[in-house]
């Protein structure tokens, strides 16, 4: 299994795999997921990508470069699963939209987590548990009656959201 997600939504469902016992190898840019840098009580780490990523082997790879994007395919080639948590337009500028991954592997299992699903206004536009929350007026259920709306801590949406395909 090929992780590509970052945050928490892709990752945490591909660590529930890798404690089923699935090798799921987390590929990230070579910056590194976003996620590393969330505050920590560790001093080097982050717990909160340590515990969405447990479980798993690790790749950095660039895929807007040829070598980077040449070694996903390879591995793509022998994959039996792919999440990634791109917006909708990003995978076929990369080069890995379904079309293109499943011409190399038919047998592949391409699942793409978005914050808006892949049509409509908003399907471009990155999506954030707190946002998303927003929208759903779950803030507004939150806060107190005499009160401004209050974010649900624990990223209770990303931890709920998949998309399949």
């Amino acid at each position: 299994m090929l992780d590509l997600s970052a945050y928490i939504a892709g990752p945490y469902g591909c660590s529930l795999l890798a404690d089923q016992g699935a090798e799921v190898i987390k590929i990230e840019p070579p910056a590194g997921d976003n996620l590393r840098k969330y505050p920590s009580t560790l001093e080097s780490e982050s717990r909160a990508f340590l515990g969405v990523n447990r479980s798993k082997l690790g790749l950095a790879l660039d895929l807007k470069q040829p070598e980077g994007l040449a070694t996903l395919k390879a591995l793509v080639a022998t994959a039996d699963v792919l999440v990634h948590n791109f917006r909708p337009s990003v995978p076929a500028r990369l080069g890995i939209d379904y079309e293109q991954l499943k011409a190399l592997n038919p047998g592949l299992i391409y699942c793409a987590v978005t914050g808006y699903g892949e049509t409509g206004p908003l399907k471009d536009k990155v999506g954030y548990d707190q946002v998303l929350q927003t929208m759903t007026g779950m803030c507004a259920m939150q806060g107190k009656s005499d009160g401004p709306p209050e974010v649900l801590y624990g990223s209770v949406v990303d931890y709920y959201a998949t998309r399949r395909r």
